[in-house]
């Protein structure tokens, strides 16, 4: 949890869900993003089975026969007048996207760090569904992109001595929630129905 502020310079974009598929012979998959302004512009990655199923099963307007995790925590924060004011992709790290998520409840607002998937299954849940942002950097910066909080680490001990471990590449705190960037778009692609992806679970 962070101050709910975005830093100073930032800027967001406006994305669409445009799609989950699954590209053969890969089993995870892949969402795409779309910048609403700037025609062309897209992100993708690999996500989760489940979340895979849940961000179809909204896409399509169906209902799950039993509520999903992610139809539970909505259910959840609607409950409880918890609002989601948008969803955030504010860096990636190797092959790791970093999200955000802005509530606003009866305390006053609160960011919460997610993964993109859980933040864009959840937003998409709400009675008028949150905006989905990502940090223009992802679509014009090549490599990693260190969001506002990324802090530096502790150098780490001299190699030998005791208690020490790999250096990490960008020198930065390695982030609790992550989600895998897309593979190369080889093989055959297939859209991700929900009985799609229920079934290869």
């Amino acid at each position: 949890m962070r101050s709910p502020a975005p830093g100073p310079g930032r800027t967001f974009r406006i994305v669409t869900v445009s799609s989950v598929r699954v590209a053969l012979p890969d089993q995870h998959p892949v969402v795409s993003l779309e910048d609403t302004e700037v025609q062309g512009r897209t992100l993708s990655f690999r996500i989760g089975m489940a979340e895979g199923a849940a961000l179809a099963h909204v896409l399509d307007g169906t209902v799950s026969p039993r509520p999903s995790t992610h139809d539970l925590f909505a259910a959840a924060l609607q409950r409880y007048a918890v609002d989601v004011l948008a969803v955030r992709l504010t860096g990636r790290v190797g092959s790791t996207y970093l999200a955000e998520l802005d509530l606003l409840g009866g305390h006053g607002r609160e960011v919460l760090t997610c993964r993109p998937s859980d933040g864009i299954c959840l937003a998409l849940r709400q009675r008028v569904p949150a905006p989905v942002l990502a940090d223009d950097r992802l679509f014009t910066e090549a490599g990693d992109v260190l969001p506002d909080e990324a802090l530096p680490v502790a150098p780490p001990p001299a190699p030998g001595a005791a208690g020490a471990e790999p250096e990490t590449p960008t020198g930065v705190r390695e982030p609790s929630v992550t989600e895998p960037e897309a593979p190369d778009p080889a093989g055959e692609a297939v859209e991700a129905t929900p009985e799609a992806v229920e079934a290869g679970a």
